[in-house]
């Protein structure tokens, strides 16, 4: 969706896709861990509730991003990031980490969705080859909000795809696959 929309508003970038769909596999697994840390329900059970709490997950990783991009353009507008430029990239990995990281912890108050929000906000922030250079021309500003209905369909694909992924994981342990976890198998594997 994002390589269309960036098609569309920008330029076709169908010649460099390849590099962009790992990245987007990278970022969507990251995501993954951090919806199911914070609605391991919605991982569980395909529900309609759940896709919609899939959608707004992603609509929200989005928005807890954001800063990284409204920071950026305020070091741009400053001329700070062209003369410090490392200093631009640890402000985006502090804010892409930090954004992340409150989400998990604001919908939790658990350490591990939060962890695994740090990680989410890291990997989308990676994925989208950094902070967007909203302040350069309309065309960035688009793109950039170009990301929001990719990640909200993102997040949907998480709450759809997840169930399946879940159950087949259970399932394997069940069966007696060793559960590295456990540190062995599981009893069912032993009465066997």
């Amino acid at each position: 969706m994002f390589a269309t929309l960036h098609a569309i508003v920008i330029v076709p970038i169908w010649n460099r896709m390849a590099g962009g769909l790992v990245f987007g596999a990278i970022a969507g697994a990251g995501a993954g861990w951090a919806f199911a840390a914070c609605f391991p329900a919605a991982v569980r059970t395909l529900t309609a509730r759940g896709v919609a709490t899939g959608a707004g997950f992603g609509a929200l990783l989005w928005l807890a991003v954001s800063p990284v991009t409204a920071a950026d353009a305020l070091l741009r507008a400053t001329g700070l990031a062209p003369r410090y430029e490392l200093l631009a990239v640890a402000v985006a990995v502090v804010l892409a980490v930090a954004g992340g990281a409150t989400l998990g912890w604001l919908l939790t108050r658990r350490f591990r969705a939060a962890l695994a929000g740090a990680v989410a906000g890291l990997l989308l922030t990676i994925a989208m080859a950094g902070p967007v250079p909203v302040g350069r021309s309309a065309r960035a500003r688009n793109i950039f909000l170009a990301v929001l209905p990719a990640a909200i369909l993102g997040g949907t694909a998480l709450a759809l795809f997840a169930p399946a992924i879940f159950a087949r994981i259970n399932r394997g342990r069940a069966t007696g696959t060793p559960d590295p976890a456990a540190g062995g198998t599981s009893s069912r594997s032993r009465d066997l």
